[in-house]
């Protein structure tokens, strides 16, 4: 599994992992997640997403390998290279 489509379906799979997960936790994690589950247009699931995202990098307990995949991902998310609803 290689280039964009490989890359894609590894995104997608951590970022159900982090949707359904219990890390990150909170409030306003959960704000998010349901923000995310709701037709919500692209800026607002983008933004939802990358908190979501930003605060399993940010948790402790997330597994480092798992955090190594996260960076690349809000990187692509950052510059575009990957939409947030085509992740969910």
């Amino acid at each position: 599994m290689g280039g964009k489509s490989g890359n894609q379906v590894m995104y997608r799979r951590l970022v159900q992992r982090v949707f359904v997960g219990d890390i990150p936790s909170g409030r306003d994690f959960d704000a998010c997640r349901a923000v995310l589950k709701t037709d919500c247009d692209d800026p607002t699931a983008f933004h939802a997403l990358c908190i979501l995202l930003e605060g399993a990098l940010a948790d402790s307990t997330f597994g480092i390998d798992a955090t190594q995949d996260l960076v690349p991902l809000l990187k692509a998310l950052a510059h575009g290279e990957v939409m947030a609803k085509d992740l969910l």
